[in-house]
């Protein structure tokens, strides 16, 4: 059940729907628990004069624990953990694929669990690593980038724990069946001939075989397999199947699939702004999900953790943690002064207390900017 409440009302434990600004009827999509009276404070700060809760007292067993229970330096550690053993784990289950191996069911099960606790700990720790590109390891990174994408945007929907769990373990074996495809189709610069094209949307069907082979029977997995590449004109493959034949699942999946594949490091090209994947999707209407983009960018904000974005100071800096009630200013890590070209001592601001601004998102490469460097150094 769902009820309005003024902001002096609202207590640690209850969960937020919606939240509404001074002076406005806009509500602002900002779901979660509330785990301290420092985040009924901040509300109040950013503005907000009421919010919408939701009672559920029959649904306590699979209702999910308080997101942003540990802060980011608390869960960054083990964030990094858990991150540098989903690389070895996908790896390897990529390769037992390609050879015919068995996969491991059970070590992918609670990698899953794994990735979905931290997400529920801090969203934003292990959201930041998805930010640090390996060219190399793009195949493996990817499935990873998804899971740990789709299970936080999944939270923001106000998905079940029990359901996340299962869309985060689809979105590691979304691709599963590219490892059946050659590197030399994978990896290939030029266009793809039309036999090429043809081998890699195998990927799906090949999918699909090594996971019920392997015994991954959800529904929710099965979906993910089969129709992330599937589009609302039917323009999508394998099959092509019209909009309303494709799930809320199918549609989110595809969404996220496209925004990690455009915004990574491949063999053969360097990814994208997400400012420029996220406009890209919002245009493609024909094809995604317009309202589910809308949600997308959302959760995600216009400035992305994980991004760096030049400031109105001449600064560089690390985007650490989203603000959905105001997205031009997040909380930052500076790391960088264009004055003195050169990195300076890493500080965090949170912009809205602060005069100065994000001035533009920008690519890392174009200051000779070390990325991954700089977010593994965060762990120290």
């Amino acid at each position: 059940m769902l009820r309005s409440l003024a902001i002096d009302d609202l207590k640690v434990g209850m969960f937020v729907k919606d939240i509404i600004l001074k002076n406005s009827n806009h509500k602002v999509k900002n779901q979660g628990v509330v785990n301290s009276a420092r985040t009924i404070d901040m509300l109040k700060k950013q503005g907000v004069e009421r919010v919408i809760i939701e009672d559920s007292p029959d649904d306590e067993e699979n209702k999910a624990e308080p997101i942003g229970e540990l802060s980011l330096a608390e869960e960054f550690s083990r964030s990094c953990e858990i991150y540098q053993k989903a690389n070895e784990e996908i790896k390897q289950q990529l390769l037992n694929a390609a050879m015919g191996k068995p996969l491991s069911p059970e070590s992918m099960t609670l990698l899953a669990g794994e990735i979905t606790d931290s997400v529920l700990r801090n969203e934003h720790a292990i959201t930041i690593l998805t930010c640090i590109r390996q060219k190399s390891n793009y195949q493996w990174e990817h499935a990873i980038n998804c899971a740990v994408l789709i299970c936080g945007f999944g939270l923001y929907l106000g998905l079940k724990k029990a359901t996340i769990k299962e869309v985060t373990l689809g979105a590691l074996l979304h691709d599963i069946g590219t490892a059946k495809v050659s590197n030399a189709i994978l990896d290939k610069e030029d266009e793809l001939t039309t036999n090429e094209m043809s081998v890699v949307k195998k990927h799906v069907f090949w999918g699909i075989e090594i996971a019920k082979r392997e015994g991954f029977s959800s529904p929710i997995v099965i979906d993910m397999i089969v129709n992330h590449h599937e589009r609302l004109d039917s323009s999508g493959y394998p099959r092509g199947i019209a909009a309303n034949k494709l799930s809320k699942l199918s549609r989110i999946i595809a969404i996220v699939d496209v925004y990690d594949a455009m915004t990574g490091d491949k063999p053969y090209q360097n990814g994208l702004l997400p400012q420029a994947v996220l406009r890209h999707l919002l245009t493609a209407k024909e094809k995604f999900d317009a309202e589910l983009v809308q949600q997308f960018i959302k959760f995600l904000g216009i400035h992305p953790v994980g991004s760096l974005v030049k400031l109105s100071n001449e600064k560089l800096a690390l985007v650490i943690e989203n603000n959905r009630v105001n997205p031009l200013k997040p909380k930052i890590r500076t790391i960088y002064s264009l004055k003195l070209n050169h990195y300076i001592t890493p500080e965090e601001y949170d912009l809205t207390d602060e005069s100065f601004t994000i001035a533009a998102a920008v690519q890392a490469s174009d200051y000779q900017i070390n990325l991954n460097k700089v977010i593994k150094d965060m762990v120290n």
